[in-house]
């Protein structure tokens, strides 16, 4: 298994010898077009999830909307959910990351220019901003991507949804789309040390679940509601 712990250092350490793509993607999205960084974004997370020698296999890929504008939000397993999820949505996709990533050289930077956003959970006045900020950036067609449960659970348990993180979606007036990922924590945090091991990962994307019509009193059970979803999607294969 060393080996593939090998092939995903290399795998870093290219990308942090090629900035210079990365930026002209960057100053793309920040003029309006976010293809560029999203197409070098996608192919960046294919050869990861390569490097890591992992079978993803993927269900309910018809659930993907054609619509633009879309709220995915999934359980969080693993810092590899990620690169997973990114090689099915073809378009543009940023995703709300925890605010010690913003620190993180060259991961920072990839997230920015995808039109992801770094959030403070300890900092309600800052938390709040970037729920607003995302649900403005959907208004404009960017998919959004969220972890309710606030960090990684690094096994199969998992932990609440919190209410507020499904916030960007009714403020866009927009559809949710519910996503369970299992496995992908056994690639890496459940290996002791910083050992990569190959594991099959399922990924599984449930009915959009459109909020136009939803009252305030069915928005304020949503969290709820989505979190029984997102968790019981594996058993409705």
């Amino acid at each position: 298994m060393f080996k593939y712990t090998l092939r995903t250092v290399f795998f870093f350490i290219k990308q942090v010898l090629t900035p210079g793509k990365k930026k002209k993607a960057l100053k793309a999205f920040e003029n309006g077009d976010p293809m560029p960084g999203y197409h070098l974004i996608r192919q960046m997370a294919k050869d990861l999830m390569d490097a890591t020698g992992a079978r993803i296999i993927y269900h309910g890929l018809e659930n993907l909307p054609e619509e633009k504008g879309v709220l995915f939000v999934s359980n969080h397993q693993s810092m590899l959910d990620v690169p997973v999820l990114m090689q099915v949505m073809e378009a543009p996709t940023g995703f709300i990351a925890k605010k010690e990533l913003k620190k993180v050289p060259g991961l920072s930077l990839w997230i920015r220019m995808i039109g992801g956003l770094f959030m403070d959970r300890s900092d309600l006045r800052q938390s709040m901003e970037v729920i607003l900020k995302a649900g403005d950036q959907m208004k404009k067609g960017l998919n959004m991507a969220i972890y309710p449960e606030g960090t990684r659970s690094r096994s199969d348990d998992h932990n609440p949804f919190k209410a507020g993180s499904l916030k960007p979606a009714t403020i866009a007036k927009t559809a949710i789309v519910p996503v369970f990922v299992d496995g992908t924590h056994r690639i890496f945090e459940s290996n002791k040390g910083l050992k990569i091991t190959p594991a099959e990962v399922h990924v599984y994307f449930g009915k959009p679940i459109d909020l136009k019509n939803m009252t305030r009193a069915e928005q304020k059970e949503l969290a709820g509601k989505i979190e029984d979803i997102v968790f019981g999607l594996p058993q409705q294969e």
